[in-house]
């Protein structure tokens, strides 16, 4: 009986059936799309944010009497590979040697004493267990550096930071000495930074200029990391064995750089707290606005739902109040609402997510220049979502069927 009064009421109502299935689907596809969203936002963004720097130093580590005494301290490059061997290998989009010494300048009368940096400019290396090379140097950290020239291409150029260059009086494509050798200008940095007042050069030619092979004073990692929450922020020196195991198994960026120093030697890492922070907010902060829209749409999506029905349930007075005349008690009359619900929830929630699968990839396409991926556990999420918008939306006009008298409709239908 209850399927067949269902059946019908599909069938009398079909304009008012298909603005409720509407409603149910374009609520549910926003709501899994978003969901989808925010399931991947989290790599999309960090990635995003890796063009703005690097957000892992390694540096030297200094132990006893070195730091006291001053005593230059260097990295091995030929460490500089063991960073794809790690567990979050994956996760290291970028990697930037540096090696800083001192130098004299000498331009005509003038001499300028300046630090002068060897670095990769561009760089592949044989990745590890993998047929494929992986892109290094300054390009994959600092991408952003903008370069009026050329970057060296040869042991007998250099590039000289924006500021330098002016304190200099020289132009791009002239000649100076440095330590009494000559160099060509190939282009000028300008960064808005302390590069500004350096000279570059290629790593190789500085090492073996300065007699330090195999010698690098820094490196610069640019991670995908998981934003920092409450329990990335524990000493992993307190942590329970278990506590440990999550930890250093999780791409927070304090565990990335834990592993780091263990194939790094002599090495100290530590985060690039400024930027890693700052891509916690956004992320978290981009997060709950995808929560927020999500519960907004679900409202909005009930709230057209519980309107309809309430419009078809003015057409529908008679019918139930026949049926309370007849012995239908509150539980039928509810039941037959409540599986209309259902109903419109199911099919709503297969339209929706079959119409979510087109608006996550149109989104990401046109935010982020990718696809997210579809996930198959968003089918149960997107139809139990569709059910209780569709239920949350019957509740009111039950509650007004259950107030009809059914004396006074039968009386008015005389």
């Amino acid at each position: 009986m209850l399927f067949n009064i269902i059946r019908k009421s599909f069938l009398n109502q079909k304009k008012s059936m298909a603005l409720m299935i509407a409603s149910v689907a374009v609520g549910t596809a926003i709501t899994a799309s978003l969901i989808t969203i925010s399931l991947g936002i989290s790599g999309k963004v960090s990635r995003e944010l890796r063009a703005f720097g690097a957000n892992i130093l390694i540096e030297p580590g200094v132990e006893g009497m070195a730091g006291v005494s001053g005593q230059k301290r260097y990295l091995r490059e030929e460490d500089i590979i063991k960073a794809k061997t790690i567990f979050w290998r994956h996760n290291i989009l970028g990697i930037a040697p540096f090696l800083e010494t001192k130098g004299e300048i000498t331009v005509g009368d003038k001499t300028l004493q300046a630090v002068v940096v060897g670095a990769w400019f561009k760089k592949e290396l044989q990745e590890p267990g993998e047929k494929k090379n992986f892109p290094a140097g300054i390009a994959t950290v600092s991408p952003w550096w903008y370069i009026d020239g050329q970057w060296p291409d040869s042991a007998e150029k250099v590039v000289m930071g924006i500021s330098l260059l002016s304190r200099l009086g020289i132009k791009k494509g002239e000649s100076v000495l440095l330590d009494g050798r000559s160099f060509l200008i190939s282009g000028v940095l300008e960064t808005g930074g302390a590069e500004d007042e350096q000279v570059f050069m290629d790593m190789q030619a500085l090492q073996e200029f300065k007699n330090l092979k195999g010698k690098i004073s820094k490196v610069f990692v640019s991670a995908l990391t998981k934003p920092m929450d409450e329990f990335a922020y524990k000493d992993p020196a307190k942590m329970s064995q278990s506590e440990y195991e999550k930890w250093y198994c999780t791409g927070y960026v304090t565990s990335i750089a834990k592993q780091l120093e263990e194939v790094f030697q002599g090495a100290r890492v530590k985060p690039v707290w400024q930027v890693a922070e700052t891509e916690g907010k956004v992320l978290g902060r981009l997060e709950l606005l995808v929560y927020i829209l999500s519960f907004i749409t679900l409202a909005a999506s009930a709230l057209g739902v519980s309107t309809t029905m309430i419009m078809s349930l003015l057409r529908r007075i008679e019918e139930i109040g026949l049926m309370k005349a007849i012995g239908a008690d509150s539980r039928k009359i509810a039941s037959v609402f409540l599986s209309e619900g259902i109903v419109i929830g199911v099919i709503g929630g297969l339209v929706g997510y079959a119409l979510s699968i087109a608006a996550a990839s149109f989104i990401g396409l046109k935010v982020f220049n990718m696809g997210f991926e579809q996930r198959a556990l968003l089918l149960p999420v997107a139809i139990g979502s569709a059910v209780l918008i569709s239920i949350a939306g019957t509740v009111l006009p039950i509650k007004k069927a259950l107030n009809i008298k059914p004396g006074l409709v039968l009386k008015g239908a005389e």
